[in-house]
């Protein structure tokens, strides 16, 4: 695989960046939204309180503005840039790496129609368990958010395997074969509580 680098003398301190913001502060809060949203296993009441909770905390604007929305937005803008300018040989070469390659792409593109269609459903309509399950009581819905779900997962965690390359974290082959290993049963984990999430929809 191989990727049309700019010139500019900043593109190194640019791909850090994005590097980083992949794992602070957009990994660590999907990992605390899949697991808050346990809570609506426990039924409708419980989760309208959680979300009501949130949606009433102090400064919620400025916190997902700086925490979720900035951060989201420079990380899709860069990583739009990298899929437009970058060059797949996997034809050439059926490598396993080459393969995440093309699915690190095709998950962040599709990761960011389903945050768009996900943050406007609960901005502009009406943010609580019953408005989800109607929305994935439909078919199309469920999948999309299914699909949705696993895709964001590996999004982040074939990230955070690249992000320990990109910061010199794991150097030779073995310790990142083991961190692979790593971030295969996180995105298992993550997988199973995003969709046990879900299934809490589907009662």
């Amino acid at each position: 695989m191989s990727t049309v680098q700019s010139q500019s003398p900043y593109h190194f301190l640019i791909r850090r960046v994005h590097s980083l913001l992949g794992l602070l502060p957009i990994g660590v809060f999907l990992t605390f939204h899949l697991l808050l949203n346990l809570t609506a296993r426990s039924g409708p009441a419980a989760y309208d309180r959680v979300i009501e909770t949130m949606r009433h905390f102090p400064g919620i604007i400025v916190v997902e503005l700086v925490v979720i929305f900035i951060p989201i937005t420079l990380h899709a803008v860069y990583g739009a840039w990298v899929v437009y300018t970058g060059q797949s040989n996997v034809l050439r070469y059926g490598y396993a790496r080459n393969w995440f390659y093309i699915l690190q792409r095709i998950s962040g593109l599709y990761t960011v129609i389903f945050i768009l269609v996900h943050v406007s459903a609960l901005r502009f309509g009406q943010a609580n368990f019953a408005a989800l399950q109607h929305f994935v009581a439909n078919p199309w819905g469920l999948a999309f958010y299914a699909v949705g779900i696993v895709l964001a997962v590996f999004h982040f965690m074939n990230g955070l395997w690249a992000f320990a390359i990109t910061w010199g974290l794991t150097i030779g082959p073995r310790s990142q074969k083991i961190w692979s290993y790593v971030c295969g049963f996180l995105f298992v984990v993550m997988s199973v509580v995003g969709l046990a999430d879900l299934s809490a929809f589907l009662r």
